[in-house]
């Protein structure tokens, strides 16, 4: 093995094999797995790598739940709507539709879903359809009376679906109302990011900046209380705080 080098494996298609259709399948097979979408299993997770962005929005509400915890305290942590235990004696992670209590009157949600406005207890909801976005933190007003409400869509890809990721949270921010006493209706979002593994490459001037890295720009998130921030395994704790942090601040600098 002296000979061997330490760059990494490339593969390409040789004549001798190019008409070769077993050849073929494993050579498109080798360049999914390199793109995590091919349609395989593997035994650790027994999940298909073409669904790689469900355990990222699942990793993401883990990590930020983690990072809320050791920000805003754990004394009204509870954690019943997380875990499900099975017949056998198993314990699960809840697939959706949880909400996680935490410290400073606080609360992070995962795929929480929103109905219509006028079906809901707290008339607060959507005035179209049902939405559910992947994450919500909510937390209290300064005024104390309304909960701050910020909505973070995972996509662990954006540059292929720019556009389709901007449109859901332009949704979220837009459709979620919530209806005061006097029947007058209020939007509910008061920001709402992306969150990808993504690393932009910015300018000093978010106007001169290209998309997808504007979204990504301290100045035009602050200015608009939208866009997107990198969330990336291998991030420390202290990073991730400061990833909360952050948004927080972005959300809740102005009033809306």
């Amino acid at each position: 093995m002296a000979e061997v080098g330490e760059g990494p494996a490339f593969l390409r298609m040789s004549a001798l094999f190019r008409n070769d259709p077993a050849y073929q399948r494993f050579f498109r097979l080798w360049q999914d797995m390199n793109l995590g979408l091919a349609a395989v299993f593997g035994d650790f997770l027994q999940m298909p790598i073409a669904r790689t962005y469900e355990l990222y929005e699942l990793w993401c509400f883990l990590r930020l739940l983690r990072a809320a915890v050791e920000e805003y305290g754990s004394a009204e942590l509870d954690l019943k709507n997380l875990f499900q235990t099975s017949a056998a004696g198993g314990v699960t992670i809840a697939a959706g539709a949880v909400i996680v209590p935490i410290g400073g009157g606080n609360i992070l949600c995962f795929q929480r879903k929103y109905r219509e406005y006028w079906i809901e207890a707290d008339r607060a909801g959507s005035f179209s359809r049902t939405m559910v976005p992947d994450i919500v933190f909510a937390g209290p007003a300064s005024d104390g009376h309304v909960r701050h409400v910020i909505v973070l869509d995972a996509k662990y890809r954006i540059n292929e679906g720019l556009n389709d990721a901007l449109n859901s949270i332009h949704t979220y921010r837009d459709a979620l109302v919530e209806e005061a006493e006097n029947g007058q209706l209020k939007g509910m979002v008061s920001a709402a990011y992306l969150l990808t593994p993504h690393i932009p490459y910015l300018n000093s001037d978010f106007k001169k900046t290209p998309v997808p890295g504007r979204l990504f720009h301290p100045q035009y998130r602050e200015k608009f209380r939208f866009g997107a921030v990198t969330l990336r395994p291998g991030m420390s704790m202290t990073e991730l705080q400061n990833c909360l942090k952050l948004i927080v601040n972005d959300a809740t600098a102005r009033a809306p």
